[in-house]
C-alpha cells in the first residue's frame, strides 16, 4: 500500500487521469453505440450526437462523481457545475463537429472522433478543477 502522505502529486493526477481514462472508456462506447445506431437508422450527424452526449451525461456524472474523483460533495452544487462543464465542452464539440464536416469535408465518422477527443480533453479540465476540484483537494490532502 502506498503511504498517502508520501504520494508525489504526479503520482495523485495520474490516478485521477487513469480511472478518468477508464471511465472514459466505457461512456464513449455507450456514447458511441447510440449516435452510431441513430445514424444507421437515419438520424443527421447532429441529433445523433446530441442524443449520444445526452446519454453520456448522466453516465458520465455518476462514473466522475462516484469513481474516477471519489467525491462526497454536494450531490446538487457538483451536478449544476457539471451541467455547466458539459454544456461548456458540449459546445465546443458541436463547433469541432460542423468545422470538419463543413469546412475540412471530413467523414461523419471520422469528425464525430475527432469531435470526441476535443469534448473529452476540455471535459477532465473542467471536471478536474472546476466541478470537483474541491474533492481532488481533499484527496490529496488525506
Amino acid at each position: 500500500m502506498i503511504n498517502k502522505q508520501f504520494t508525489p502529486d504526479w503520482w495523485k493526477e495520474a490516478a485521477y487521469l487513469t480511472r478518468y481514462a477508464g471511465s472514459g472508456m466505457i461512456n464513449t462506447i455507450v456514447g458511441f453505440i447510440v449516435i452510431f445506431s441513430l445514424m444507421a437508422l437515419g438520424a443527421s450527424p447532429i441529433l445523433s450526437n446530441i442524443a449520444g452526449y445526452a446519454v453520456g451525461f448522466v453516465l458520465g456524472f455518476v462514473l466522475s462523481k462516484k469513481f474516477v474523483f471519489r467525491s462526497d460533495g454536494r450531490f446538487v452544487t457538483e451536478s449544476i457545475r457539471y451541467l455547466i462543464a458539459f454544456m461548456i465542452s458540449f459546445l465546443f464539440n458541436l463547433l469541432i463537429l460542423r468545422f470538419a464536416l463543413k469546412y475540412l469535408n471530413l467523414h461523419a465518422v471520422v469528425s464525430q472522433v475527432i469531435s470526441a477527443v476535443g469534448y473529452t480533453l476540455l471535459m477532465y479540465v473542467l471536471t478536474r478543477l472546476f466541478v470537483f476540484g474541491s474533492a481532488s483537494v481533499k484527496d490529496t490532502k488525506t
